[in-house]
């Protein structure tokens, strides 16, 4: 009787921190809209653990990144390209509490099932517990690494077209900052226009058109946008026109995007592969051997 008191009071205490984390407020999330840049392009993890990340960031965050400064420097490099208003404290932070969360609801659950049949080993709670421990550990890292990875394939794919814009408003008159001001003026959207948006507010603040798309490409962290502004601080240096080098570089873009399209055509076959081993041979296995297997045992 004793063991379940024990574990309904851990059940109370797990949902109420939960409720305190989550909500916060009748709107716990209307600082971060007034206050951080890119709110909406969070993932949903960052968003529910948004008012435990703020708050724990200087503590819980500052520990787990001084314990894990490998982790910490990976996460950094990462969030740049992302453009969401992040830290590495607040990633790890957002591990460190889900961890916790989905270690405590899987050891509570295990040892419900051990309270019911006390004949289950003590095993079973520890390995739920760190299992999921370790599933919210990684998953905010994860989701972060994925969103970064399909925005910097969007800005890839986006960019030929750019360039083919820029370099059309070029070729009628306008210089590089003009073309780059007509492009974003457009409204196409995405992440190109919002790193647009960006050069342009640095070459409005007094920094050099070259030195704006080189942090540009540091930040991206993508090889085609280092040699664009290659070619542009170039031209800007030497004063050398760059609508021709722009229509060049643009359509070896898109070459090399068809051969990258190829090639994972080209990969498709070996990886349909292994569903075929795994699920299909296996049941075309089993409805051919099943009737001999049977004719055989009646027979014997």
């Amino acid at each position: 009787m004793n063991s379940e008191y024990i574990i309904y009071g851990i059940v109370i205490v797990a949902v109420a921190a939960m409720v305190f984390a989550f909500r916060g407020g009748s709107d716990p999330y209307a600082f971060a809209r007034e206050r951080e840049e890119g709110w909406k392009q969070l993932p949903l993890v960052f968003k529910l653990l948004w008012n435990v990340a703020t708050l724990f960031e200087s503590t819980v965050g500052a520990m787990v990144a001084a314990w894990l400064p490998r982790k910490k420097s990976r996460i950094a490099r990462i969030i740049p390209a992302s453009a969401l208003p992040l830290t590495p404290e607040r990633v790890l932070c957002c591990s460190a509490f889900l961890g916790l969360g989905f270690g405590i609801l899987g050891l509570v659950g295990a040892s419900c099932v051990y309270a019911a049949k006390p004949t289950v080993s003590l095993v079973l709670p520890l390995g739920v517990f760190l299992a999921l421990f370790l599933m919210g550990w990684f998953w905010p890292t994860q989701n972060l690494a994925h969103y970064t990875e399909e925005r910097q394939e969007m800005l890839v794919r986006q960019l030929p077209f750019a360039i083919d814009l820029i370099g059309a408003a070029m070729r009628s008159g306008l210089d590089f900052g003009a073309s780059l001001r007509y492009y974003t003026g457009l409204g196409v959207g995405g992440p190109l226009q919002e790193e647009f948006g960006r050069v342009l507010a640095d070459i409005s603040l007094g920094s050099p058109i070259s030195r704006a798309l080189k942090d540009m490409a540091d930040r991206v962290g993508v090889e085609v946008f280092t040699s664009f502004a290659g070619v542009v601080a170039y031209g800007a240096d030497v004063g050398a026109p760059i609508t021709q080098t722009l229509k060049v570089h643009g359509a070896e873009l898109r070459r090399s995007r068809f051969a990258l399209a190829e090639r994972k055509a080209a990969r498709t076959p070996i990886i349909m592969i292994i569903p075929l081993v795994l699920c299909i041979m296996p049941s075309v296995f089993i409805v051919i051997l099943t009737p001999l297997i049977m004719r055989f045992m009646a027979s014997h």
